[in-house]
């Protein structure tokens, strides 16, 4: 198992629009497809940043719910024609595996 740590710029000005888009249109789609999304966060520093922490059980269940995001015809249609609007540059992932002593193992 392994958690991914997602940090999403917004355009200057659209943290706000971001942060809604992603709890109510881009997450939903994610968790349709199978994925744990453990947690959805603004950053206290950073207005326009989105923090979204993903939970997956092993690279082949990744890979899977991920091709399945981005098969589904919404995904097409209502999340990338949005990407340019709201969203400035690639994502910045940490991958991360607990250790025996952390409480997500």
């Amino acid at each position: 198992m392994f958690y991914e740590i997602r940090r999403e710029k917004a355009m200057p000005g659209r943290g706000d629009a971001l942060a809604q888009w992603m709890d109510e249109q881009v997450i939903p789609l994610h968790e349709a497809a199978g994925m744990t999304v453990v947690g959805a966060f603004t950053d206290a520093f950073d207005a326009d940043a989105f923090v979204w922490i993903r939970r997956f059980g092993s690279e082949e269940e990744r890979a899977e719910i991920v091709d399945r995001v981005h098969r589904d015809p919404a995904f097409e249609a209502d999340v990338v024609p949005r990407l340019a609007d709201l969203v400035a540059g690639e994502a910045v992932t940490v991958r991360l595996v607990p250790t025996a002593h952390s409480k997500l193992s």
